[in-house]
């Protein structure tokens, strides 16, 4: 619980530099820039897809929220890193627990390459690598942490003041924990809003 509380605590204390740097107006519109570092913020949900067990344990679909940054090259192309926590449920008889919450973390880097357009709205594909970090209520239980691999789709709509995105993505990687283990696909849809510093 511990580990999972400054993690948390990592996440809001970045929000709140986010929102200092906005209220000093740092921030310069997204569509300006050529070369920028962006700061980005979203919210959505996060699903898996396949089960823990072939009885059927999983964990449940959630609500998630987090943020990130990414260097900018040019404007269709775009290194991120981006974290992203939600909280589920182990649902299932395979393992007596007295808690079933678990606080749940994607960490991950991609490459994002958007497609040439002169509109306002701008398609992206993104691929890159990560890892799932799982940190369950239950007393005793240790903290489990799985590479990942991770690829989506998007679309951002451009304005003056930044850009509203909306993405899915995918998660691949293997679950250890809970004394199973299992390949594992999640999926993600996020919607969230960018904003840029020029370099």
């Amino acid at each position: 619980m511990q580990r999972a509380n400054r993690t948390h605590g990592l996440v809001r204390s970045a929000a709140a530099g986010v929102a200092l740097a906005l209220a000093a107006g740092a921030w310069h519109p997204l569509p300006a820039q050529s070369r920028a570092l962006v700061v980005f913020g979203f919210g959505g949900r996060h699903a898996p897809v396949v089960n823990l067990t072939d009885t059927g344990d999983d964990y449940s679909a959630a609500f998630s929220y987090g943020g990130g940054v990414a260097v900018q090259f040019g404007p269709r192309i775009a290194l991120r890193a981006s974290i992203s926590r939600h909280r589920a449920r182990y649902r299932g008889e395979t393992v007596a627990l007295s808690d079933s919450g678990a606080t749940r973390y994607a960490y991950g880097g991609d490459l994002q390459v958007g497609w040439p357009s002169t509109s306002p709205l701008v398609p992206y594909v993104f691929l890159g690598a990560g890892a799932v970090r799982s940190d369950p209520d239950e007393m005793g239980l240790a903290t489990t942490t799985s590479p990942a691999g991770r690829f989506g789709v998007g679309i951002n709509r451009v304005s003056r003041i930044g850009a509203w995105f909306l993405e899915f993505g995918a998660w691949l990687y293997q679950f250890d924990g809970l004394g199973l283990k299992r390949f594992q696909f999640d999926v993600e849809g996020r919607l969230g809003f960018a904003m840029a510093i020029g370099l």
